[in-house]
């Protein structure tokens, strides 16, 4: 599927992060991960995609790890200012390519760290999203069982029927998004994902449903993980 020529689909990458949970010195999006690093290894996930115009990774400053990324000169790939929270690199990114976007273009947003991401998730969420010219995002059903929890002690259980686990690439109109973040900026209002943001408009943010596999790595065990996954998907491909 490619999509309309009036329609470029634009990619950022928040990078900015420094995963103290994951207890080494090294920023977890650049540990190493399949012979690269995770933060590699996300964005050749992402090039696979032939929708996408260009990627812009929004980058802490001073940050050295980047110059040895196998992307760092990459025809596709431009570089941006990470900021304090994961909104303001958004934003930053958004303004990395803003003058060369048009109105009807889309910003799909994901993050750094979900190197396990499956290109055929991506390519089926742009397609549901240009179908219905609406933004949408990639999640999976909650299965566990949910509680309620008061000072450690289970005080609900939570119906879990409509209850999805949120994941990324997110895809929405660049005019939407930086919108969406900038209101939330000047309200000081606190958004974990681009949906959050979307959602203050009452605007619909349509699910599609992913890949279960498409975790993000905030912790030691998590990388043991998606490495046992990256083998899976490889096994059956």
């Amino acid at each position: 599927m490619t999509n309309n020529n009036a329609e470029k689909i634009w990619c950022v990458v928040p990078a900015a992060g420094i995963g103290s949970r994951m207890l080494t010195d090294c920023p977890k999006q650049y540990l190493p991960f399949q012979s690269s690093t995770v933060l590699d290894t996300t964005i050749s996930r992402l090039l696979a995609s032939q929708q996408i115009e260009k990627l812009v990774v929004c980058l802490r400053e001073a940050d050295n790890y980047w110059p040895k990324s196998a992307y760092a000169s990459h025809n596709k790939v431009i570089v941006a200012a990470g900021g304090e929270q994961r909104a303001d690199s958004v934003l930053n990114g958004i303004l990395a390519f803003k003058e060369h976007a048009g109105p009807d273009d889309w910003v799909l947003v994901h993050d750094a760290v979900r190197p396990c991401v499956k290109t055929s998730d991506i390519e089926f969420l742009i397609q549901r999203a240009l179908e219905i010219q609406q933004g949408a995002i990639l999640a999976a059903p909650i299965h566990d069982t949910i509680k309620q929890v008061n000072n450690d002690v289970s005080v609900n259980t939570v119906d879990r029927s409509h209850l999805w686990r949120a994941l990324t690439p997110q895809l929405f109109k660049l005019l939407d998004l930086e919108q969406a973040l900038l209101t939330a900026r000047a309200n000081n209002v606190q958004v974990t994902d681009e949906a959050s943001a979307i959602e203050q408009f009452d605007k619909p943010v349509h699910i599609v449903e992913g890949s279960t596999d498409n975790i993000k790595i905030t912790s030691p065990g998590d990388l043991s993980l998606a490495g046992f996954y990256m083998q899976q998907q490889e096994v059956n491909s």
